[in-house]
């Protein structure tokens, strides 16, 4: 039985983070969902027209970024955080898992292994197109895990590689801002970084469409947009709210078929902007308290790895590491901390509801003992509208000062105002990168 500070995560067909989407020939859409904050409930589902969910395969999967319906009824899924791809038949049977390379250590014939994979397609002749985003490349390999073509030249963190109809690939660059096109011999013959005057921000994927133009998906400023060989935009479908779009994709009408991640939902929009299809069916089972709780930590959690009673331990973008941890030895009392042995997040978190336009303060101690140059700790409040999506990117929301390096318990004091369209904010303790982090006194002041 659940307690009064625990919550059912991973509720089946729930839509809680989608990534990729694709219109199926019979009409439905199958759905990528990466799954919740506590990295939980990741699935693929297929819903109707109608919004009834008619399928679903999540066994097992981690934040998986991208699934494909085969000609033969199978789908092929980008399974993230486990760091492989997968084949399953309609009945939810693996009948192929890249785990099994190699003898079943899951190696390419080049002696590496995925790392992070977020797209991947199935080519006419029977390879596979995989965007390898923490080995910074795209590669196509035959099922028995054999390269065939890679690239790695200059590019960060890419996104959802695709091909063209001339056979070039369209890479999303993300961490470097722009979509190139590049050649089998791994030269770049177009590239796109600025859409309508405006500089892209994190493009995650990009499609060559029939009549030469290209639909790319500009994630951090919210649009997506259209644009021709010359780089002019000949159409664009942008929202005023902070929407970090994931994928989208031209259906044959003409409309475009567009992942809203921040607000749970996949959106169908026509040539004049105008939605006429929808699919959400969120519901935020986190509790929103209405004043910070247990901001002394008094109150442990069941266990002694689970986070303090009120928080929990958000680990989405952990990459399957992070973990609650205590130094019992601090007095009065014992503190909670986050370990984390990789690149990416993971953080502390609780939400807690706010007024807009009033500021707020926010205090606490943390100690830490980060392990490199790219590691560091802070404090933040990331504000959320009333559909439970953050109002702007986490890079940017307000937060306190850089930790890090090696520090004892210092104090942390910083101020922000809820914007007008506030409903709640996302108190957290943030750890990036390697180390460990404690913290002590959390405070939530309104002025």
């Amino acid at each position: 039985m659940l307690n009064k500070n625990e919550v059912k995560r991973g509720i089946s067909g729930m839509l809680e983070f989608p990534c990729d989407v694709e219109r199926l020939a019979n009409k439905n859409t199958l759905i990528t969902d990466a799954g919740d904050e506590t990295s939980q409930g990741s699935e693929i589902i297929e819903v109707d027209l109608l919004g009834k969910v008619v399928w679903r395969y999540g066994d097992n999967l981690i934040f998986a970024h991208s699934a494909e319906r085969l000609e033969n009824g199978n789908t092929l899924i980008s399974d993230t955080t486990n760091n492989r791809v997968i084949e399953v038949n309609p009945n939810g049977e693996m009948v192929f898992t890249s785990d099994g390379w190699s003898d079943g250590t899951g190696l390419l014939s080049d002696g590496t292994h995925l790392h992070y994979p977020n797209d991947c397609k199935m080519l006419t002749d029977g390879s596979m197109l995989i965007t390898d985003r923490n080995n910074d490349r795209c590669l196509v390999c035959s099922k028995k895990g054999v390269v065939l073509w890679s690239y790695d030249f200059e590019i960060k963190h890419p996104h959802n590689c695709s091909i063209t109809p001339q056979g070039t690939f369209l890479i999303a660059d993300s961490d470097g801002n722009r979509i190139i096109e590049v050649n089998k011999e791994k030269e770049i013959v177009w590239q796109c970084d600025k859409a309508g005057g405006k500089q892209l921000n994190w493009p995650r994927s990009a499609v060559r469409l029939d009549d030469g133009n290209t639909l790319i998906c500009d994630s951090r400023n919210s649009r997506v947009v259209e644009v021709n060989v010359e780089n002019e935009l000949v159409w664009a479908f942008e929202v005023s709210y902070f929407a970090n779009f994931y994928k989208a994709v031209k259906l044959p009408c003409g409309n475009v078929l567009i992942s809203d991640q921040q607000h749970h939902q996949v959106l169908e929009v026509d040539r004049f902007k105008n939605i006429v299809w929808q699919f959400r069916n969120y519901r935020n089972t986190n509790t929103i308290h209405q004043r910070l709780k247990n901001g002394s930590f008094k109150q442990r959690g069941n266990t002694s790895d689970a986070p303090p009673e009120d928080w929990i331990l958000f680990n989405r973008f952990s990459e399957g590491g992070g973990k609650v941890i205590w130094d019992e030895n601090e007095s009065p009392r014992p503190c909670p901390g986050l370990e984390y042995d990789r690149n990416g997040v993971v953080y502390l978190q609780q939400i807690v509801a706010v007024e807009p336009g009033r500021t707020y303060k926010m205090a606490g101690k943390l100690k830490t003992q980060l392990y490199d140059k790219n590691s560091f700790a802070y404090l933040q409040m990331a504000f959320l509208d009333n559909l439970g999506g953050l109002i702007e990117d986490a890079s940017v929301a307000p937060k306190g000062n850089m930790f890090v390096g090696e520090n004892d318990w210092q104090e942390d004091v910083f101020e922000a105002t809820a914007p007008q369209n506030a409903f709640a904010a996302e108190l957290r303790i943030v750890l990036c990168g390697r180390g460990r982090i404690f913290a002590k006194s959390i405070m939530l002041l309104q002025l």
